[in-house]
């Protein structure tokens, strides 16, 4: 970040080149609570497997509020709105806790309902000082001096927005949030898939009757990004490897908080998360230092969606929603093939992608069609279904273990989970 003169500053961003900061960006970014995204993994634990990603929250939230801007100049957005886009383009990952998405599974059951959204909600309305720092909770402050109220920026964070166009531009089949991180992403990881047509995407799309579309002759680069995005999950977000990894840090933080530990973890940042998990004694040390040093478990089982009957594909769902049901059937896993708790994991992809992404189903965008008409995305190509259909990523359910127990879990696990 260059200082700038006259109250502005330049940040050079690996992705969008030179950005210029002023006002009511400028004094949010330098908040404890924005900084804090520096220390916040974008990718999670993916570097395991893709050693380049190792770009920060922080840099998207810079990213997504570059195109909001751009954004809003393109579809000529009156300036209170486009200050409010802005705003909730930069803010909308503020609530992010340790490692990104690492741990979203587990906040329901011991983080009193909360999500990263709703917590991003709290911080940006008050409610919660995430750094503990003393310059901190002053967001709201920060906001209201600027003429812009924090309700209506929560509002259009959770996709609500009186002005349903604002919320489809953060939250929608294409959005502001998705173009940067596909965009980023990719070029971190090295995958070629995430590459999409931005410049193309950012002048095709308009407003029309209140809603966001996008013109006809833009269909192409909306299914570039939709063929991109698909393949980004299968590829990076839910590689088994990367799952295994994350699997086994949320236990060792599941057995943190069992015996009392890191009742905090959401406010922490990826060191100390790390740091505070291998201090502690047992299981939790373990599991994080066989992460850090990259003795992964190995996938003994991995299953599509195809493989399971309803009834099992509706116990297993079960087992997903309810953390002490998943946490038994591992214990039941680890006991029939000798293991010790926590050597086993089951980990999920379709249900937890529903979770993290409802967006990846996601073909909800209209074309404004020559002849004026309106029309559903999927009725005009057929590309938009067939993504639809598509299971991302390939399979639905995995079983994890050290390796000598690989063999034995592939014999017991359906009778073990359904008897």
């Amino acid at each position: 970040m260059s200082d700038g003169h006259d109250g502005y500053k330049i940040i050079h961003d690996g992705i969008h080149g030179s950005m210029k900061v002023s006002g009511v960006i400028l004094d949010l970014v330098k908040t404890p609570e924005f900084q804090r995204l520096r220390q916040i993994k974008q990718l999670g634990l993916a570097y395991l497997v893709y050693p380049g990603a190792n770009h920060s929250r922080f840099e998207h939230s810079l990213g997504a509020w570059h195109l909001a801007k751009r954004l809003s100049e393109e579809v000529g957005l009156p300036k209170e709105e486009s200050e409010l886009l802005q705003v909730g383009a930069l803010l909308h990952d503020i609530g992010h806790g340790p490692l990104s998405h690492t741990f979203e599974g587990i906040y329901k059951h011991y983080v009193k309902e909360r999500d990263h959204m709703r917590l991003g909600q709290d911080i940006i309305l008050g409610n919660i000082n995430i750094t503990g720092d003393e310059d901190g909770g002053r967001i709201p402050e920060i906001l209201e001096k600027h003429g812009i109220d924090p309700k209506a920026v929560a509002d259009i964070i959770l996709g609500r927005s009186e002005k349903p166009y604002l919320g489809q531009m953060l939250h929608g089949g294409v959005d502001v949030d998705q173009l940067d991180y596909l965009v980023r992403d990719a070029h971190y990881t090295g995958v070629a898939h995430g590459i999409i047509d931005l410049e193309r995407l950012l002048k095709v799309m308009k407003i029309h009757d209140g809603q966001l579309v996008v013109d006809e002759k833009g269909i192409e680069a909306v299914e570039g990004m939709m063929v991109a995005r698909a393949l980004m999950y299968s590829r990076v977000y839910f590689h088994h490897t990367v799952k295994i990894a994350e699997g086994m840090l949320t236990r060792a933080l599941e057995f943190a908080l069992d015996e009392g530990h890191l009742w905090d973890f959401w406010r922490m940042t990826d060191c100390r998360v790390l740091v505070e998990l291998e201090d502690l004694e047992g299981l939790p040390a373990e599991l994080t230092k066989r992460v850090l040093h990259r003795k992964l478990y190995k996938a003994a089982v991995l299953i599509t969606a195809e493989e399971l009957s309803t009834e099992e594909k509706r116990e297993l769902l079960n087992a997903y929603r309810n953390v002490k049901k998943r946490q038994e059937i591992e214990r039941n896993l680890a006991d029939a093939v000798g293991a010790s708790e926590g050597e086993v994991i089951l980990e999920f992809s379709i249900a937890d992608l529903m979770l993290s992404e409802p967006r990846l189903k996601e073909t909800g965008i209209n074309v404004l069609l020559d002849n004026g008409e309106i029309q559903p995305l999927t009725k005009v190509t057929p590309l938009a279904n067939a993504l639809k259909r598509r299971q991302t990523p390939r399979w639905a359910v995995m079983i994890a273990s050290p390796e000598k127990y690989v063999d034995r879990l592939r014999e017991v696990w359906r009778r073990v989970i359904f008897s």
